[in-house]
C-alpha cells in the first residue's frame, strides 16, 4: 500500500534539447513503435480485442484526452515504451514520437461544441497539434466522430 505502481501516471519529463520534431518521429515511430501498433498507427488485435492500442485514427484516445498532449505523451512513452524496454528512448526521441504521434487525427474533443477555433482557445492552448495544420490539414477539423456521443 502506497507504492506507486510501475508503468502508471504521467512522470515529469526533461524538456528536449531540440524542439519536437514531426519527422523524426515519425522516424522513431518506425524504428521503436510500429511493430507493436502497426505501420499505420491502427494498433493490433487478438482475438477481436485489441493487444495494442491505436495510437490514432478513429479507435484510438481522442482530441480531450491528456495523452494528445505532446509533454504528457512523450514523459509516459519515455517511463513506458518501448514495451518492456522502458527508458531507453532518449528524451528528445520520446518528445519527437509524442509529436508525430499527436499530429494525426482521432475522435473529436467532447467539449468541442461546433467550432474548431472555439475550442482550440477554450481547451488546448498547451503543447498539442489540435487546431494546427500538418502536412496541409487542420486538425480536429477532419476528427472522427466521437463514439462516447
Amino acid at each position: 500500500m502506497g507504492v506507486a505502481l510501475a508503468g502508471r501516471g504521467y512522470p515529469k519529463l526533461d524538456e528536449p534539447p531540440s524542439p519536437p520534431d514531426i519527422s523524426r518521429g515519425r522516424q522513431v515511430f518506425e524504428a521503436q513503435c510500429a511493430l507493436c501498433h502497426g505501420e499505420d498507427g491502427q494498433g493490433r488485435k487478438a482475438e477481436g480485442a485489441y493487444a495494442f492500442p491505436p495510437l490514432w485514427g478513429k479507435d484510438a484516445y481522442n482530441w480531450g484526452a491528456g495523452m494528445h498532449r505532446v509533454n504528457t505523451a512523450a514523459a509516459f512513452i519515455h517511463a513506458n515504451m518501448p514495451l518492456g524496454r522502458p527508458e531507453s528512448l532518449s528524451v528528445q526521441q520520446a518528445w519527437d514520437v509524442a509529436a508525430f504521434i499527436n499530429s494525426h487525427e482521432r475522435p473529436q474533443d467532447p467539449r468541442h461544441e461546433g467550432d474548431l477555433k472555439e475550442t482550440d482557445a477554450a481547451f488546448h492552448a498547451h503543447q498539442c497539434h489540435y487546431g494546427d495544420e500538418v502536412d496541409g490539414q487542420l486538425l480536429g477539423s477532419h476528427a472522427h466522430p466521437n463514439p462516447l456521443q
